[in-house]
């Protein structure tokens, strides 16, 4: 009896490949054997594997951007304190889960791709665009209370904190521990905090 492929499943065995090994040292055939299906159940769902890589962007953004409203959008906390609460969050799961390997897709497909790939850097951009669009509103609000100077950018401020975030997440991956984070995380809250 033929089990149901769903493209859920395409998609997530794809991202899991695409993660741990990169987008051009993953193909087809890795993905349908990861789900066992044959390559045509793939074609079915898929035009090309570019196709499929830019869905899989969009699917880990959409994820990352849930959990980017969860914790910046959380109006139980007092805005700066969901700062705080994103790098512990990343930075514990970086330290027990990930054992400071993969960084984030989005950053490693733009080290991949972006450059050559038009497609690609269209995508990735909208994607950081709308988590950067995330933190800014936490820090308007922050802004609004008097929490970080009135003078404040939180436009800015977001698109320094997202910024620096990745740059911090290659570094983790060269030095293999959270120090590039936790360097992140306290020049962050210093500069809102100034």
């Amino acid at each position: 009896m033929k089990r149901k492929i769903y493209k859920l499943d395409i998609l997530s065995a794809g991202l899991e490949l695409m993660f741990a090994n990169g987008y051009h040292a993953t193909g087809i055939k890795e993905i349908t054997e990861k789900v066992e299906i044959p390559k045509g159940s793939f074609y079915n769902h898929f035009s090309t594997k570019e196709e499929f890589a830019l869905e899989v962007i969009r699917m880990y953004g959409e994820n990352g951007l849930k959990m980017y409203r969860e914790i910046f959008l959380d109006n139980k906390l007092p805005p700066l304190d969901r700062v705080k609460k994103f790098f512990s969050t990343l930075i514990g799961d970086y330290s027990k889960r990930l054992d400071f390997k993969l960084g984030c897709i989005m950053g490693n497909f733009s080290t991949e791709l972006a450059d050559t790939h038009p497609a690609f850097r269209e995508v990735l951009q909208e994607e950081f665009d709308r988590h950067e669009a995330v933190i800014a509103l936490c820090l308007q609000e922050a802004k609004e209370r008097g929490d970080i100077s009135k003078s404040a950018n939180p436009e800015k401020l977001a698109a320094f904190i997202l910024n620096s975030w990745h740059g911090a997440l290659l570094r983790m991956k060269t030095t293999g521990n959270a120090k590039p984070l936790e360097d992140c995380r306290d020049l962050t809250l210093s500069i809102l905090s100034a």
